[in-house]
């Protein structure tokens, strides 16, 4: 791990140049820390992260995502579905590049292999078909000119960008929204609430999610789910409209913020532990 020393000059965000987008990681990254977002995001400045940080997940994600990619090739051209060979190599690719001890990557390998098991009978059982693995969304947001530091005009707008782990469409032809999660699953009541979701959602119903193969607009999402990789369990949910136009405001609040350049720190015990910028950040709190 390097350690990046605290800094001697003074902090580069009150003139660097601004973020041309915003998204659900950089939302909640603001609201938890101004001045963690505005070193990531505006002084883009390198974070310590722990080599393998991130790596049972990232490989997870990406297994999903190439055999649903394979699943919507196949389809079209009439050849055999793909199978667990195809699962297990593209996890164990990210593993092997991931930087892990030996010792971690066999617990890896081994925490991966019923993680896919699982996930591959859900594909089997499943009526929806694939459209899109990772699609890639963006959504023009207005904002009043007010509320930027540096705005010429009477409004502006802020692009709101992001990617969608899945999308689906049911036997009914209506859209499924998919995110997947490993770690510990959660409840209802916290997926119902789960701000990411509400950003999918909120793409879909601004005609932001395209069908890859045809450039079809999709219809909103009807149906919202969190597949929960470890335990193989699913939850699923909705938003409202008043959900969507709350989404907004924090949004356009947010952005208003950051174009402000308001970049005060949010000292945190815990937060501050995990910070990747812990040691760059004169306000730190080290007592967690």
């Amino acid at each position: 791990m390097t350690i990046v020393e605290a800094p001697t000059t003074p902090l580069r965000a009150a003139d660097a140049p601004l973020p041309a987008y915003e998204s659900y990681s950089s939302m909640s990254t603001y609201e938890a820390c101004p001045r963690r977002y505005a070193f990531r995001y505006v002084e883009r400045l390198p974070g310590e992260v722990s080599p393998g940080q991130f790596a049972f997940g990232n490989a997870v994600h990406k297994a999903f995502e190439v055999f649903i990619r394979q699943r919507i090739r196949v389809r079209a051209e009439g050849t055999p579905e793909p199978g667990l060979d195809l699962l297990q190599r593209a996890c164990d690719q990210v593993l092997e590049r991931a930087g892990l001890e030996p010792g971690e990557l066999a617990g890896a390998r081994v925490r991966a292999a019923p993680v896919l098991a699982r996930f591959l009978e859900r594909e089997a059982s499943s009526l929806s078909i694939p459209v899109a693995a990772e699609l890639g969304f963006g959504v023009n947001v207005a904002i009043a000119a007010e509320v930027f530091a540096e705005a010429p005009a009477e409004t502006s707008t802020v692009r709101f960008v992001g990617y969608v782990d899945r999308v689906d469409r049911a036997p009914d032809g209506s859209t499924e929204v998919l995110d997947y999660k490993t770690g510990r699953a959660r409840g209802q009541v916290d997926v119902d609430a789960d701000r990411q979701l509400t950003a999918y959602a909120y793409a879909g119903a601004r005609g932001a999610l395209r069908d890859p193969t045809t450039g079809e607009t999709l219809r909103p999402a009807s149906r919202l789910c969190v597949y929960f990789a470890d335990s193989g369990t699913e939850v699923l949910t909705g938003r409202t409209a008043a959900q969507l136009a709350a989404f907004e405001r924090d949004l356009v609040a947010m952005a208003g913020r950051a174009r402000r350049r308001e970049f005060d720190p949010r000292p945190d015990s815990w937060r501050c532990r995990w910070c990747e910028y812990r040691n760059l950040c004169p306000d730190a709190r080290r007592d967690g």
